[in-house]
């Protein structure tokens, strides 16, 4: 069991490799102006302030000039990005999780649960801002495969609380 809870750490740890795998997919909400995806920034590119024209593809990137005309797209790519209060209490329930994977799983089950909640609040409500700019957010491959890794650390927790608990119980009854 020892081991098993050890081990527990695992899933956290694989999540900050799926950090560097794009969050979201934004794109156009109007296809006919550009029908391609503008930008898929990861986790980590998101934890730090940016403004919009460095997180565009690198495609995209060689078309400015032909974007700079369109005025939705002009507001979209000098606004300035302000994901770091959300993203880094992400990345730090992550990491807290793994460290009390070692001590307690009742903590790194909280910190699985707090952080698969505000991962997918935050995308919800960066979702909402873009909206507001004709832009679409859908959440990419990073996001489903920091939800699995997140659901395989619950699992794992919940078996070491149960098994924990059933052992407990087997040691209390008289023999």
């Amino acid at each position: 069991l020892k081991l098993f809870q050890k081990l527990c750490s695992f899933p956290f740890l694989l999540i900050f490799v799926a950090f560097l795998f794009p969050l979201v997919n934004v794109s156009c909400s109007e296809k006919a102006i550009m029908p391609e995806v503008l930008a898929s920034p990861n986790v980590y590119e998101l934890a730090f302030p940016n403004n919009m024209e460095s997180l565009l593809e690198k495609d995209v990137a060689e078309n400015m000039a032909d974007m700079k005309n369109n005025a939705q797209l002009k507001e979209f790519l000098f606004q300035d990005v302000q994901t770091t209060p959300a993203v880094l209490p992400i990345i730090f329930a992550v990491a807290l999780g793994a460290i009390f994977a070692f001590f307690t799983p009742a903590g790194s089950l909280a910190m699985a649960l707090a952080s698969f909640v505000s991962l997918w609040v935050f995308i919800y409500n960066l979702g909402l801002s873009l909206q507001r700019q004709h832009l679409t957010l859908e959440p990419a491959v990073g996001a489903y495969c920091i939800s699995f890794l997140l659901a395989i650390a619950i699992a794992m927790n919940l078996t070491v609380l149960i098994k924990g608990r059933r052992q407990k119980k087997d040691e209390t009854l008289p023999k």
